[in-house]
Parts: C-alpha cells; structure tokens; sequence
C-alpha cells in the first residue's frame, strides 16, 4: 500500500513538470515569434522605402529622350503621350513599377502595394516656362563666367539703343528728300550760319550721281527688305505654323507644385545662350522638323518662317543703319564728302538749313546702303564690326546703283558680330516670357513631327514631383501566438519620395 501511494505521487509530480515546462516554452515561443515579426516589420519598412526610391528613379529616367538629344531639356510625359489630362496613367504606371519590384514566388518581406498618389508636381510649363529656363541655364551653368554673361547683356542693350534711335534717322532720309524736291517748305535758318565747303571737288558727274541719291535710297527702303538682301537664286523657307493650339496661346494644364524659380539676370542671358546653340535658323540647320527658322520665330512670334525672317532682317538694318550713321558722324573725310555734295545739291537755294537737312539725309541714306551690304553678308555668314572704322567700310557715296545687287556685300570682320551674335543679342533683351513660350512651341512642334510623339504636350510633361506609394503586408508570425492580435491583420505604409530635374 505504501508503495502504491508512492508510485502515484511520482506520477504526479512528473506531470506538474511537463504542464509547467509547456506554458513556458509557449510563451517563450510566443515572444520569439513576436520578435522575429517585429524584426520583419522593420525589414518591411525598409523594403517600402527601397521600393518606393526605385520606383522614382525609375519614373524619372522615363524621360522624352528624343527631347533631351536635341534640346538638353528634360520631363516625363504624365498622360504617356495621350491627351489624357489628368494624372491617372502616371500613377498606374508608377504603381506598376512598385509591382514589377515586389513580386516574387517566395519572399519573406512580401509586399503589396495598393495605390500611389502625387502630392505635387510642377510642369516644365508652370510660372510662364520658369522651369523651362531653369533646366536650360543649369544645362550651361558653370561652364560660362559671368564676365562673359556681363559682356553679352552690355552689348545687347547698347544694340538695342541704335534700334530705338532708327526712326530718327530714317526721318532724316525723308526730311531730306522733301527739302530738295520742295525747297520753299523749309523754313530760313534765322543763325545766318553759313558753311564753308569746297564745292570744287564735285564732279559734274558725281553731281549728275549725287542729284537722286536720297530719293533713290528712300524708294530703295520701301521695297521688300527680303528682296534687298537675299539673292534670288537663295531659296526662303515659307513653312507656316498653326499658332492657335501652341504652347504660347493655348490654354495651359497647371501643376500644383508648392516650390516655384524666379529667372535671375544671369539666368535670362544663360537661356539666351541655350537657345542661341540649341535651336536652328536661317543658315543653321540642325534638322529638327517643324520650322525651318525656329530662332526667329522666337524673336519674332509670327506665324510663318518668311515673316520671322523679314522680322529679324528688319531689326537688323534698323541697328546697322544707325551703327553706320554713328561711324559716318565720326568719319571726316566721308562727313566732309557728304557735306560738299549737300552744299552743290541744295546750295544754289541759299538757305543753310536746307544744306544741313540734305547733309543729314545723305549720311543717313549712306548708312542704310552698307547697312544693307552689313545684313547681306550676316546672312552669308560673315562678319561685322558693331561700329565700323574707315578701312570696314565698304560702299561709296557715287556708287549706290552697284550696292543694290544682291550679291553685293559688305567687308567682312574677323573679330565683328555674325548673325548668330545679333540673335542673340535679341534675345537677351526680349521679354523672358515670350522666349520661354516661344521656344517651348517649337520644341513641341518638332518632337510632335516624331514617331511615337504626335501628341506629346509640353504642359504634360512633369520636372518636379512629390510622390506617396501606399503599400500592404500581411503579418507572418502572428497566427502562431496565443494572443489575441485581430488588430493586426495587416501592415499598412506610406512612403514618399521626391525627385526633380531642376
């Protein structure tokens, strides 16, 4: 009996033992398995944020890259080269590339990802093109020093003064004609001022010349200027551009981009160097399709290659003019042959004023006949001096009829201006907007005459961008717990990301 009893307290005791010992090994499971999915969710965080960073980088590097090839400029196409106007395809496409990473046959940090959502954007058309002439002058930044920068914005500005003091001088041309056609207009000068000029170095046939010189050149002037400075035999380019659905007049989408860029001065001559050197114009083809004369254009604005062109060429007599006016001015020997011609022309009417009026006129119709000669030989690609010395100059006061061939053309510089160089002084002092827009039409006609680019617009394409990628898990470990952890069914995370081409 005494046995018996023991035996049965031996039992028992060895069955207390192995109760206990399992409630401990399952808690001691249960806390490593609670550890093991802690540890797991940090590898899952760290996973959506790895994810999330790729799939940026890989929605940045989707760049339009024939755009980048020809112009240096760089954005992703948010409606992916339809005329959708939302933002939903760049999503679904981002969400795809977070797919394409977190798919696998077996993964221990498996994630789902459930939506992405851009926070905010900036198109490279938002604030009139800022973005635009932001990417262009980083594209040049660095490489150009500011005392270059400094130079080209002098000198665009002192160009632009001879283009406002044109009209001036063309008045003397007319003042200068009327006075010897009709002499009794012209009031008496009350100085009794007289000039003292040796008339006797005037032919007669210089005379016989001289008489219709600035009626000539007035009547010249009124002709097409393409006509005075372009040889027949040089074809014009007169492709047109439908500028009613452009970039600079049509109504643009909007980013909602909280950053913004303000050009500097710097910036504005930097952008006029990128446009200078990216886009093409007459005499520089750089076979982008779309227009033949796209700098023009973006100086110009009209709607046709030949006008833009007829647009510059005006600009550019208009400056020559006056240029050669002031070299003239300071020229004593060809002021002093103007001056003699002026008093055996209007002489013989004894009325000083009248004299001084047709000397003017003369100088001032001089400077129009090289200035003619000056854009002639711009366009063939030469050289001229902003403000020309005696030796530069090319034409003669008794031999305007020759000057007025075509191929006729002023003395070329080798350190003066060549057409690209007075583009670009247009541009620099040219409103930034109008340039942005400008430049960002002919960028979007070119890329539209491209396969797979037809429809690709500029205020489609983002430089800017925050992004947020949404993302689920399912816990591994937690089913083998005793608790009760329904509240954690699943994992939800947010990771945001921003990248930017500016």
């Amino acid at each position: 009996m005494i046995a018996s009893f023991i035996s049965k307290a031996s039992a028992y005791k060895r069955g207390s033992i192995t109760l206990f010992m399992c409630m401990t090994i399952m808690m001691i499971t249960s806390l490593g398995f609670t550890l093991i999915e802690a540890s797991r969710f940090y590898g899952l965080d760290g996973k959506a944020k790895f994810v999330t960073a790729t799939v940026a980088d890989n929605s940045f590097s989707e760049y339009i890259k024939p755009m980048w090839e020809q112009y240096g400029i760089l954005g992703i196409d948010k409606a992916h080269g339809t005329d959708d106007e939302g933002d939903s395809l760049l999503r679904d496409r981002i969400l795809d590339f977070a797919n394409m990473q977190t798919n696998g046959d077996v993964d221990y940090y498996n994630l789902n990802p459930i939506d992405v959502e851009l926070d905010d954007y900036m198109l490279i058309t938002d604030g009139d093109g800022q973005p635009f002439i932001h990417e262009a002058a980083l594209y040049y930044k660095g490489n150009i020093a500011s005392e270059f920068v400094s130079d080209i914005s002098n000198k665009s500005n002192e160009l632009s003064n001879y283009e406002g003091l044109n009209s001036n001088v063309d008045k003397m041309i007319t003042d200068g004609d009327n006075a010897l056609k009709n002499p009794d207009s012209v009031k008496k000068s009350d100085d009794n001022r007289t000039y003292d000029v040796d008339t006797s170095k005037v032919t007669e046939e210089q005379k016989k010349k001289g008489e219709h010189i600035v009626e000539d050149v007035n009547s010249f002037k009124n002709k097409g200027v393409l006509e005075q400075v372009v040889s027949k035999d040089k074809e014009i380019s007169d492709k047109t551009f439908d500028l009613r659905n452009s970039v600079s007049h049509r109504r643009l989408k909007k980013g909602n981009s909280k950053n913004s860029y303000k050009a500097t001065m710097m910036d504005k001559v930097i952008f006029s160097i990128y446009l200078k050197d990216k886009f093409q114009h007459f005499g520089k083809d750089l076979n982008h399709s779309g227009q033949k004369y796209e700098l023009e254009y973006i100086v110009v604005g009209n709607d046709n290659d030949t006008d833009n062109l007829k647009g510059v060429v005006t600009r550019l007599l208009a400056i020559r003019e006056v240029a050669n006016y002031i070299a003239l001015y300071k020229d004593p020997v060809r002021n002093g042959e103007a001056l003699e011609l002026a008093a055996v022309l209007a002489g013989v009417t004894l009325n000083p004023a009248i004299i001084e009026i047709v000397h003017y006129a003369l100088m001032a119709a001089w400077a129009y006949i090289e200035a003619v000669l000056d854009v002639r030989l711009l366009l063939e690609g030469g050289k001229v001096m902003p403000i020309k010395t005696s030796t530069e100059w090319t034409s003669d006061l008794y031999n305007f009829a020759a000057c007025m061939d075509t191929s006729y053309t002023a003395k070329s510089s080798e350190t003066g201006m060549n057409y690209e160089d007075y583009l670009l002084a247009f541009l620099v002092v040219e409103s930034s907007k109008d340039e942005s827009m400008r430049a960002l039409d002919m960028i979007e006609t070119s890329m539209n005459g491209l396969q797979d680019y037809s429809n690709l617009r500029m205020d489609h394409l983002i430089c800017d961008m925050n992004m947020t990628v949404s993302y689920e898990a399912d816990p591994m470990f937690f089913s083998l717990i005793t608790l009760d952890v329904s509240f954690l069914d699943f994992y939800n995370m947010k990771k945001k990301e921003y990248r930017s081409y500016l």
